[in-house]
């Protein structure tokens, strides 16, 4: 009986009706809009396989098993079934299907054409097992099955498909049966059993990418530009928005650089960059109208610093409270975080104020009780005595009030002009932090001394400390030329200025709290 006439949930209704024993062909063809007929048939179909599987009544995918159609009996097929056993016994075992129509061919010029003579050819060899099936591929070594079981098992689908490919064929599956295995067009699974035959599983290793010197640098290139127009509010290029879209960015890269670029490429770029949208801003703009002045300016000082100038970078590290404090540490997969007690009482505080001097990469630093102008001009008198034999000191810091301060600037005056070396302030633009070159060396810090620390009083974090900005000045005073490499406390990045650094970093920094 041929079941495609009509859905199968309504087939499911009817065996379920005759299970329950209410089958009644003329009700059920009126309320599923039957014909009388199909519902007697069905009926039938029911009882019989009552009779012969009564275990299968109830399996909705069961039906009788039916012979396959014969194949009409033409002239054309008539005549090939007649031949076609001598054709194939007259060829060697596992002949393929070619060779064997081309004499057919000869025989019957008006004949079946090669498609279909193959199919008639592989389904008469699979209903004759006395006569052996070709096989695509004979023999595999043992080291290529090795390397085959690999990728059968990996999370690579191209060779997941070309290792099913091979296992198949050396089965004695056909193409057909192949393509239903490894769930491949047959061009596909012919191209890799041709490859295999001739290159080995060489032949399926992907050629190495060239890559173009021109394309990278221009994609360099196209990223530090897109660094410099996120440190940038969109404001200042006539966008009336609070922060950057990629639409913008697209709009305003185009207009102010040479070289036009797509939305995906942004957007690209970006991913690269490790950018994405976030609920929580982290703050990378800023809303300083003088920006580029400021930036340009710093830049052209350290273009031209002399032999006799120093640049520092300076900062205030702190207040850090001295308590146990968290961190991530090595421990065994199985073993329990360190657990640290939410309420604890500080058993002091410190305030670590430092200058970072770049073309050296030495740091100068005390400690303070407070952040206020009166702690700038002791760390000047510091930097002054330490570096008195310098004509010029430039500094550079964040635009907090006591950075600014009148106190701080009418000092500076009157020291540069009874005194030397002259000092000159190149202050960085409001809400850069981020450019602040000594935020990584605190980075550094507070990951190899402050995280995980238990320290029984400030003297022994001070100590601490001390230790580690002595040995990071020894190293870099022995090595200059490994200035601001990863080495002490895995510090962001490299001890120089660039406005597409990003510097600070909040886990980093989280040793660094108000208490």
């Amino acid at each position: 009986m041929r079941r495609h006439q009509i859905q199968q949930v309504t087939m499911n209704r009817l065996r379920l009706e005759f299970i329950r024993g209410n089958y009644c062909s003329h009700r059920l063809a009126k309320e599923l809009k039957l014909s009388t007929i199909t519902t007697w048939r069905y009926q039938k179909e029911f009882e019989r396989i009552q009779e012969h599987y009564p275990e299968k009544l109830k399996d909705m995918d069961f039906y009788m098993p039916e012979p396959p159609r014969p194949h009409r009996a033409t002239p054309l097929y008539v005549e090939l079934m007649q031949v076609l056993p001598g054709l194939i016994r007259a060829e060697k075992p596992g002949t393929k299907a070619k060779p064997v129509w081309e004499k057919y061919h000869a025989l019957y010029p008006n004949g079946y054409s090669y498609f279909p003579f193959k199919d008639f050819y592989y389904k008469w060899l699979a209903e004759n097992p006395g006569f052996e099936r070709p096989q695509l591929i004979s023999h595999i070594p043992d080291a290529d099955l090795k390397v085959l079981s690999k990728w059968r098992h990996g999370n690579d689908h191209r060779r997941w498909q070309i290792a099913t490919t091979l296992h198949a064929a050396l089965a004695g599956a056909n193409v057909t049966q192949i393509m239903g295995k490894a769930d491949c067009e047959r061009k596909s699974a012919n191209d890799w059993l041709n490859t295999y035959r001739t290159k080995g599983l060489k032949g399926f290793d992907l050629a190495p990418r060239k890559t173009n010197a021109g394309v990278v640098k221009r994609i360099s290139e196209r990223k530090e530009n897109l660094v410099k127009l996120l440190h940038e509010t969109p404001k200042l290029y006539g966008i009336n928005r609070t922060s950057w879209t990629i639409l913008a960015l697209t709009e305003v890269y185009n207009r102010i650089y040479p070289v036009k670029v797509s939305y995906m490429q942004l957007s690209h770029s970006l991913k690269a960059l490790g950018y994405s949208y976030k609920k929580s801003r982290d703050m990378l703009t800023s809303q300083d109208p003088k920006f580029r002045e400021k930036i340009n300016h710093i830049q052209q000082i350290l273009q031209h610093l002399g032999p006799k100038e120093k640049f520092f970078s300076i900062d205030e590290y702190g207040p850090v409270g001295i308590r146990i404090k968290g961190g991530r540490t090595l421990k065994r997969a199985d073993a329990s975080p360190d657990i640290i007690p939410e309420k604890q009482k500080n058993k002091g505080y410190i305030i670590c104020t430092a200058a970072l001097e770049l073309s050296t990469n030495q740091i100068t630093h005390f400690y303070s009780l407070k952040k206020n102008t009166f702690e700038m001009i002791k760390l000047l008198d510091v930097l002054i005595a330490q570096y008195a034999d310098q004509e010029r000191l430039y500094l550079c810091w964040d635009a907090v009030s006591w950075h600014n301060s009148k106190i701080l600037k009418t000092y500076i005056e009157d020291h540069n002009k009874a005194k030397t070396p002259e000092i000159k302030v190149a202050p960085l633009p409001s809400c850069t932090q981020f450019l602040n070159v000594i935020e990584s060396v605190f980075c550094g810090l507070a990951k190899a001394v402050i995280h995980n620390s238990d320290y029984a009083s400030t003297d022994a974090c001070k100590t601490a400390i001390d230790l580690h900005f002595a040995t990071r000045n020894q190293h870099f005073r022995d090595n200059p030329q490994q200035a601001g490499r990863k080495i002490w406390g895995k510090e962001l990045v490299k001890a120089h200025f660039s406005e597409t650094h990003h510097t600070r970093n909040r886990n980093g920094m989280s040793g660094a709290r108000p208490i």
